[in-house]
């Protein structure tokens, strides 16, 4: 009796333990999901660590994440649903999170927003036109993109003083700014030219006047400039207009109401044009066979110049 019983008295605390631990050692990590990724917010480009062993690793990927790290284990995968500028995940317990310096980080989403935003065919300015990311305004008006030949009455109108004489005006040259050109640029370029009169043999538009060897360090030109071929500034110009005569081969503004004109400044990548500069005309064809980037503004002759 006393034997039965002290065997008794140890046999069920054992028995007891070792139920205990057998419950203990059946907890599978593998299986159980981490609290890593769980969709409580974080930011958008945040990826965290998934669980201990991978059980749920793309859920830092699909929501952001939050900003907990995993248990263990890595998580290849997190952040790169959202792109952005790569998650910055923690250091899980056992092992460290990839999350933060995964596919996110060089996805298509972070480098898409404004990727294109400077260059191109991008609006130019206050209602300029741009091949190469730089703008040409004036404060004499406000340009509007959508101002073409067969949309006039939507284009802005030139101040008296800038309008040729024979329509009532002062053919004053309009002050020009414009931005820096593409990387490269070594000089510029601008015409005046009226889209509404395109000439029958080249199917071109008629070219008012041409000003070249604009130096790059140079990105205005004052109203009233000098009309002699060679003016004093800028420095190293030279112009030409279609009624060339003399000393006079200076600016020349609209001449007919109602026309839509056109100025476009050429980024030139060399210091100097070299092509042909017999006529206004043939410095305009010769800088368009350069390819170089070009920003444009546009007005049209009308009131108080003009009544149409």
């Amino acid at each position: 009796m006393n034997a039965y019983w002290l065997s008794s008295r140890w046999a069920f605390p054992i028995t007891f333990t070792c139920l205990a631990l057998a419950t203990a050692c059946s907890s599978d990590p593998v299986s159980s999901p981490s609290a890593a990724g769980a969709p409580s917010g974080g930011s958008a480009n945040t990826g965290s660590g998934g669980s201990s062993a991978g059980a749920a690793t793309t859920a830092g990927g699909a929501s952001g994440g939050s900003t907990q790290g995993g248990a263990g284990g890595t998580t290849a995968q997190a952040g790169a649903a959202t792109g952005g500028s790569g998650g910055a995940a923690g250091t899980s317990a056992g092992g460290t999170s990839a999350g933060g310096t995964s596919a996110g980080g060089a996805s298509a989403g972070g480098t898409s927003s404004g990727g294109a935003s400077s260059g191109g065919a991008s609006s130019g300015g206050s209602g300029g036109a741009s091949t190469g990311g730089f703008t040409l305004t004036t404060p004499g008006w406000t340009g509007v993109a959508a101002c073409a030949a067969d949309m006039k009455t939507v284009c802005p109108v030139f101040p008296k003083e800038n309008i040729g004489t024979n329509i009532g005006g002062t053919n004053k040259s309009p002050e020009l700014n414009w931005s820096a050109g593409p990387t490269g640029t070594q000089s510029y370029a601008i015409v005046l030219q009226d889209l509404t009169n395109i000439v029958a043999m080249t199917g071109k538009p008629f070219v008012h006047w041409v000003m070249w060897n604009i130096p790059a360090a140079t990105h205005m030109l004052p109203a009233g400039l000098e009309t002699t071929q060679m003016p004093a500034v800028p420095a190293g110009s030279s112009q030409r207009n279609y009624n060339a005569t003399g000393a006079n081969q200076g600016y020349q503004g609209s001449g007919k109401c109602g026309n839509v004109y056109e100025f476009v400044l050429y980024a030139l990548p060399t210091a100097s044009y070299a092509g042909t500069s017999t006529s206004q005309t043939a410095v305009r064809d010769g800088l368009v066979t350069t390819g170089a980037p070009t920003a444009t503004l546009r007005a049209r002759s009308g009131a108080p110049g003009c009544t149409e």
